[in-house]
């Protein structure tokens, strides 16, 4: 398709932190991310995955740019879509269970009550 309408892609991966410790009745600043050496190495192995990615993408003569970040997935997509003025974001959806996304919310459903572009959502399969 971006070849077709002869756009650039971004592929973009965000590693949303892990709370250390949550006491019962705590409030959300006693919440910290994972260590910076845990971050560090997700995101090595992220962009790595990225750029594997990428290359058959880039061998069709199409522009991709790679990004990984650290923070909360909904927020950072968003911005980043509105930043770049994107006119497509592609998510792949992971089907966790109706208990997951009780407890946790869905990465999609934020993404589509907040974009700025359509959203096209493709289910991950092994």
């Amino acid at each position: 398709m971006a070849l077709a309408l002869g756009s650039k892609i971004a592929l973009f991966h965000v590693i949303e932190p892990v709370a250390t410790y949550v006491p019962v009745g705590a409030s959300i600043d006693v919440i910290s991310g994972s260590p910076p050496e845990l971050e560090d190495d997700q995101t090595a192995v992220s962009v790595e995955r990225l750029e594997k990615l990428a290359g058959p993408l880039r061998a069709r003569g199409l522009g991709v740019d790679c990004d990984v970040v650290v923070g909360m997935a909904v927020d950072e997509i968003v911005e980043r879509a509105r930043t770049l003025g994107v006119r497509m974001i592609v998510l792949g959806s992971h089907g966790h269970g109706a208990l997951f996304h009780l407890f946790s919310g869905s990465v999609v459903t934020g993404v589509l009550e907040r974009s700025p572009a359509p959203v096209l959502v493709v289910p991950v399969r092994d």
